[in-house]
């Protein structure tokens, strides 16, 4: 069975949130510590989960509630901060959750920018 056209693209945006979102998780969450950190594979993990929690949920149920492609990527990118923020937290402790707070918020970003763009260049 051949996957439909939105399956293959959301694969596509899947995996590009997390070339893009999972090595700045890693990064922002072990730059300037002095503490406890979690190891490597964990907070790969972390933040492979935070994205693998919010992004089918934001491709998938958000557009059904949202109306709007502006209000949904809006309104969605807010609440895809909010729910990686609790799920990475909990996750990759003891990672403060100002920093996991961070750490959503810039991954985020750039895979949002990193998306408009490639859509922009009809990537």
């Amino acid at each position: 069975m051949q996957p439909t056209p939105v399956l293959e693209a959301w694969a596509w945006a899947f995996a590009l949130t997390l070339a893009v979102e999972v090595p700045l998780y890693v990064l922002l969450a072990r730059a300037g510590r002095g503490g406890a950190v979690p190891g490597l594979a964990r907070l790969v993990l972390a933040a492979a989960a935070s994205s693998a929690v919010t992004h089918p949920l934001l491709w998938f149920a958000w557009p059904r509630v949202v109306g709007g492609y502006a209000a949904c990527v809006v309104s969605g990118e807010i609440l895809v901060v909010v729910v990686e923020t609790v799920v990475f937290g909990s996750l990759a402790r003891p990672v403060p959750w100002l920093r996991c707070l961070a750490c959503s918020l810039v991954a985020n970003a750039a895979s949002l920018v990193a998306g408009l763009v490639l859509r922009a260049v009809g990537g």
